[in-house]
């Protein structure tokens, strides 16, 4: 199968086995909704129904492990690929098998706890980042910063970015 959409278009919708997956794919700047984070999963009794519709009724790209819920989603119509790697970085390296055009290098543009947009951390903000005590507030000044708008984490490129820029090198 070859999923010809462009980049900035790919939306994803994974299954449970894809936590880590569904970290990085919003990392990258992709849309992607954790089977585990809906709602509607929670009331339906059978999941793999409930996440074929949902992948239906948004456009989705649905990954899974699970060759059932392949079949299912196929049978809906649903544009389904099924990953078969254990390991995060070996299951990008399986979506770029399948032309999947997705985009290695990391993105201000979601959480990748939510998948909330972020934006930008203005000028006068400062005093929120300094309230998080995660955050390197020697390098408020220096740093970019992003926030989601959803739930409030806060990003920068500090070592962290490196890191993942080192690991998605092996995928290009």
């Amino acid at each position: 199968m070859t999923i010809t959409e462009k980049k900035e278009e790919l939306r994803f919708v994974t299954d449970r086995m894809f936590g880590k997956l569904s970290t990085w794919l919003r990392v990258l700047g992709h849309d992607t909704v954790y089977a585990a984070d809906l709602k509607a999963i929670e009331e339906d009794e059978d999941e793999d129904k409930a996440i074929a519709a949902f992948a239906k009724e948004e456009a989705r790209i649905l990954l899974t492990r699970d060759k059932e819920l392949v079949t299912l989603a196929r049978k809906k119509g649903v544009q389904c690929l099924y990953i078969e790697t254990e390991d995060v970085m070996a299951q990008l390296k399986e979506l770029l098998r399948y032309n999947v055009a997705i985009n290695l290098e990391p993105v201000p543009l979601r959480c990748s706890v939510c998948n909330a947009r972020i934006r930008a951390v203005e000028e006068g903000e400062e005093a929120m980042l300094k309230e998080k005590s995660y955050v390197p507030t020697s390098m408020v000044w220096t740093w970019n910063f992003w926030i989601c708008e959803r739930c409030g984490k806060v990003y920068w490129e500090g070592s962290h970015w490196r890191n993942m820029r080192e690991m998605l090198k092996q995928l290009q």
